[in-house]
This record gives structure tokens, C-alpha cells and sequence, in this order.
């Protein structure tokens, strides 16, 4: 029995707790985007396309701006056999990250699209910045949040040492980090996260850059 074994470490067994995790997580917050969106992640992880689809497509319904769902919900059409629906998520995706300044998202889908031949939708945030303005632009000192796109309320420092309290810091407002506090307490309950711990603190990190919308940068 090799070390894996004898930890009783299980992959697919793994995969399937987190699963049902963030189902119960949807089901007792339907209003909550993250729980939706990790649901729909997890299960294009485990090779799931098809139960991705439904989560993902409600956390776009909740959050429309949230540029990283359309990216995974396109890519769940794909693995499911759904082309032209992929296709479809794919140019409003790109059109949303691009509003948003979401550049990461916004390039990766638009290449999806080029390579299976299908147009691009316009980059409209370069025609605005070539002309100096922007609908829902940076503040002037460069500021613009990631989660709700606003270019004002930033934080007066950031909320805590190392390299993800700076990225907060430099692209999430006062509000959605209020709004990432009540919403943190809730996942490392539903969760059952133990932030002593590597694994733990781990996880915390990664729903809470999903949830502001920095998980791409």
C-alpha cells in the first residue's frame, strides 16, 4: 500500500465531497453567486460539463458581470457537445470582460473564438482609452474595482500583509469587501475550513478571490 492509499486519500472521492459541498452551499444560499459559480467549477473539474452548466449559467444570472463564468460556462458547452451554445457565451463573455477591464478573461475567450473561426467581438474599452474616457473607467488614480466595476470607495490600506492583501487593496472596493466578510464567515461554516491549516487557508483564499473577482489576475 503506497502513502496515498494508507492516508486514504481519494481524488474522485475528494472531488465528489466538494461537490456536495458547494451544492448545499447553493441550496441553502441560492442568492449567493460563489456558492453557484464554485458548484459549477467543481464540476467541470471532475469532467462534469453538463452538471457544470446549470450553476454556472445561475451565477451569471446573479452576478452578470462576472466575466470568469462565462469563460467556464462556455467551456462546459464545449465538453458537452454544445457548440454553438459555447459560441454564443463566448462573444457575450467577451463583450462583459471587456466592459469590466477584465483583460485576462476577456483575451482568453476572444481566442477560443478566433481559433474556431468565429468573429470577435469589438474591443470597445481600447477605443475608449485611445480616447481618453471610459463609461465605467478607472478612478485618476487608476483605481477601479473588480468586482462590481466601480471606480471609486477603495480601501484606505490594504487588509492584510503579502501579495493577495495588495491585489485587494489595488482592485476591491469598501463594499464588496464588506459584502466578502459576511460571505467568508458563511463559506468556512459551510465548508467546515480549518484556517489553521495549509489546506484550509488555501481554500479560504481561493473562494475569496473567486468571489472578488481576482482569481484571473
Amino acid at each position: 500500500m503506497d502513502r496515498a492509499e494508507a492516508q486514504g486519500d481519494n481524488p474522485t472521492m475528494e472531488m465528489d465531497q466538494r461537490i456536495e459541498q458547494f451544492k448545499k452551499m447553493a441550496r441553502e444560499d441560492p442568492d449567493n453567486e460563489l456558492g453557484h459559480f464554485s458548484l459549477g467549477k467543481a464540476c467541470l473539474d471532475a469532467g462534469k460539463p453538463q452538471e457544470a452548466i446549470a450553476p454556472l449559467a445561475k451565477a451569471i444570472e446573479l452576478k452578470p458581470t462576472m466575466s470568469k463564468a462565462y469563460q467556464l460556462l462556455a467551456d462546459a458547452y464545449e465538453r458537452a457537445g454544445q457548440h454553438a451554445k459555447a459560441l454564443e457565451t463566448l462573444t457575450r463573455g467577451v463583450g462583459v470582460a471587456d466592459a469590466q477591464g477584465d483583460r485576462m478573461p476577456r483575451d482568453a475567450m476572444a481566442k477560443v473564438l478566433r481559433d474556431a473561426g468565429s468573429a470577435v467581438p469589438e474591443f470597445k474599452s481600447a477605443a475608449r482609452e485611445e480616447a481618453g474616457i471610459s463609461s465605467s473607467g478607472p478612478s485618476a488614480s487608476g483605481f477601479k474595482c473588480a468586482r462590481c466595476g466601480r471606480p471609486d470607495g477603495q480601501l484606505a490600506k490594504p487588509p492584510f500583509k503579502g501579495d493577495i492583501g495588495q491585489r485587494i487593496f489595488n482592485g476591491v472596493c469598501q463594499t464588496c469587501w464588506r459584502e466578502w466578510i459576511g460571505m467568508g464567515t458563511k463559506v468556512i461554516n459551510e465548508l467546515g475550513l480549518v484556517l489553521s491549516t495549509p489546506a484550509g487557508q488555501q481554500a479560504y483564499d481561493q473562494y475569496m478571490l473567486e468571489f472578488l473577482q481576482l482569481e484571473a489576475q
